[in-house]
């Protein structure tokens, strides 16, 4: 297993392509630059096998039709954020139009469920409160490492996601915090935007994280 981080668009999104090492790979979060994810497939000899969206705000999903145009693959994402995200309430006109659905949407990633994508396997964690249907992914390494948590705009280094668009909720993160804070200290986090870290560190750290887990 491989994992390709790629920063896109403006506001800095980690895109992330995951290399099952047997040529297929699995896209979260493609927000933007979808020229650069394909040439990152193509140069690791990959098939693309499924999108998964840890939720649905257009910074983290803005390059599904140019990447999907290119590699046709099914989109996951929680229900509760496909209601919304390709809707004018997802869109910034005239700079990012409303996204059309892709084909096939599949609304799945709901708590305890897993995706399979080439010989990968997920396991969603439900953890609303940047958006009802913000979701984690968790990943085991065949190779006996760290667990990796793709956790979308949860859980930052140092800082949490915002709770102040529409659908977020203060309570509901709380809540997501708490969750994400009782998985093994050494499982690694791979956030939505900035740089990597571990629930060990942002459990000494994160200011946002020990309150809520004091509550």
């Amino acid at each position: 297993m491989d994992i390709q981080r790629i920063v896109t668009g403006a506001y800095q999104e980690n895109a992330y392509l995951v290399f099952d090492g047997a040529g297929k790979a699995a896209a979260v979060d493609p927000g933007e630059d979808a020229p650069r994810i394909l040439a990152a497939l193509r140069d690791a000899g990959a098939e693309l096998a499924a999108v998964l969206l840890t939720h649905g705000h257009l910074d983290h999903i803005a390059a599904l039709p140019a990447l999907l145009a290119a590699a046709p693959a099914p989109v996951h994402v929680a229900a509760a954020d496909a209601d919304w995200c390709f809707t004018a309430r997802n869109s910034f006109e005239p700079y990012e139009p409303v996204l059309a659905p892709p084909a096939p949407l599949v609304a799945d990633l709901e708590e305890g469920a897993e995706v399979r994508a080439g010989g990968l396997v997920f396991q969603i964690l439900a953890t609303p409160g940047h958006s009802p249907g913000s979701v984690c992914l968790l990943l085991g390494d065949p190779s006996g490492a760290p667990a990796v948590l793709f956790a979308g705009d949860t859980l930052f280094a140092g800082s949490i996601g915002r709770t102040d668009f529409e659908g977020g909720d203060d309570a509901a993160m709380a809540a997501s915090l708490r969750r994400l804070a009782s998985l093994p200290p050494e499982t690694r986090v791979l956030p939505g935007h900035g740089p990597a870290t571990t629930i060990a560190r942002e459990l000494r750290v994160n200011p946002y994280l020990l309150s809520a887990v004091s509550q």
